[in-house]
């Protein structure tokens, strides 16, 4: 749920997820994720719809070298402490 902020469309909460693991992950908390979501807005009519966006998978690191490179990216220092203590990734 962190990858994005969902859209609200009526009734309808829509996540724009960027692969079927997360829809996955997400489908199986749905029921309590809705009861709460229900309960707490007093909005019975409260669902949510997901959807698949392949191209924001890009945004994510997941292997140690991906999130050296997306950390390297924001502070090109780190290539010199890198370096400097003879560090791997």
């Amino acid at each position: 749920m962190r990858s994005n902020i969902p859209e609200v469309k009526q009734n309808t909460l829509i996540f724009t997820l960027p692969n079927s693991r997360m829809e996955s992950s997400l489908l199986k908390s749905k029921p309590r994720i809705l009861k709460h979501l229900r309960d707490k807005l007093q909005n019975y009519q409260l669902d949510f719809e997901i959807i698949i966006n392949e191209e924001i998978e890009k945004k994510f690191a997941y292997t140690p070298k991906e999130k050296y490179e997306v950390l390297r990216e924001k502070n090109p220092l780190l290539s010199k402490l890198k370096a400097t203590f003879d560090l791997d990734v």
